[in-house]
C-alpha cells in the first residue's frame, strides 16, 4: 500500500518538474543553423573532419569491425544454447563452457584471438563431453 503511494507520488513529482521545465536538460552548444553547420562540414578536410567526430567520441580511423560482430554473435549464441542445455540437464561441464563462451568476448578484442579462443572452447565441447 506504502508502496504504491510513494510511486505514484515520485511519478507526479516528476511529470511536474518535467512540465516546468527543471528536467529538461539544456543543450550546451549552442542551436544554429544546420544548414549554415551542414555546410561547414563538408568544406573541411578529411584530416579535420576525423578530428572533429574523434572529439565527441565517434571513432572512424578504422571501419566497422564485422568480423568481430560476426564472431561474438556466433560464438555468444553457441555459448547460450550450450548454458541452456547445460542448466536443463544439470551438467557443470556444457554449463561452464556455455558462460565462458558467452563471456571471453568481453576480455578479448582482437580478432584472431577472438575466433581462436572460440574454436578452442567448441572444441573443448566435443572432446569435453559425457
Amino acid at each position: 500500500m506504502f508502496f504504491r503511494i510513494g510511486l505514484v507520488g515520485c511519478v507526479l513529482t516528476c511529470l511536474m518538474l518535467s512540465r516546468s521545465g527543471v528536467l529538461c536538460a539544456q543543450p550546451s552548444i549552442p542551436r544554429g543553423n544546420l544548414e549554415q553547420t551542414l555546410q561547414d562540414f563538408h568544406q573541411m578536410g578529411d584530416q579535420e573532419k576525423k578530428q572533429l567526430l574523434n572529439s565527441v567520441g565517434i571513432d572512424v580511423g578504422q571501419g566497422f569491425p564485422w568480423a568481430k560482430v560476426v564472431a561474438w554473435f556466433l560464438f555468444g549464441s553457441v555459448g547460450f544454447v550450450v548454458f541452456m542445455y547445460g542448466k536443463n540437464i544439470k551438467s557443470f561441464k556444457p554449463l561452464l563452457l556455455g558462460l565462458a563462451l558467452m563471456a571471453y568476448p568481453y576480455f578479448f578484442n582482437d580478432t584472431v584471438w577472438l575466433y581462436g579462443i572460440g574454436i578452442a572452447l567448441c572444441l573443448g565441447l566435443f572432446l569435453w563431453r559425457d
